[in-house]
């Protein structure tokens, strides 16, 4: 939904970037959880915010001084996904990916998509293998493009058809 960024100020507000559609959206959402990656999530709470520049700055409960906020800087902001609106008819939050196997060409089981990244472009699924192959990749990341890249998803089945081979 977001991330922390860099300490503002010595009262302990910290930048936030939000990747929701309408940024000052994530605000809506209460309470936040976040984990810098590899670590287990944990619940924060937002105390105030504000608009700052082409961001925001946010002050969450119990960070007071800058040395404070300094330990949240580049963790990733998430929510509940009972927090969210259902879907509209038809559409599906990036979310619903995770868990899905992939299906590349010549009906090659790529693995499971264990998490999505969106750097912009385009979302990025990363696609952990189904078995560990000791010669085999770790991990794949696979464009989310819905066309030339994803030929197929069925949310129901949670499989997604891919044209991508399992040597790229």
């Amino acid at each position: 939904m977001g991330r922390l960024g860099s300490v503002f100020g010595i009262k302990g507000y910290i930048k936030v970037q939000s990747f929701t559609e309408r940024p000052d959206n994530l605000f809506d959402y209460s309470p936040w959880f976040i984990r810098r990656r590899g670590e287990d999530w944990r619940e924060v709470q937002v105390t105030s915010w504000q608009p700052h520049q082409q961001g925001f700055i946010a002050k969450l409960d119990g960070v007071d001084t800058r040395e404070q906020a300094l330990l949240y800087t580049g963790m990733d902001i998430g929510i509940k996904r009972s927090s969210l609106p259902p879907a509209p008819a038809g559409e599906f939050y990036l979310t619903d990916l995770e868990g899905c196997q992939v299906i590349g060409l010549n009906g090659v089981d790529l693995g499971i998509v264990s998490r999505i990244v969106d750097h912009g472009a385009s979302p990025i699924m990363v696609v952990s293998p189904s078995d560990l192959k000791k010669d085999g990749p770790k991990e794949r990341l696979i464009p989310f493009v819905m066309g030339p890249i994803v030929s197929a998803l069925d949310l129901d089945a949670r499989i997604i058809r891919v044209e991508w081979g399992e040597d790229y």
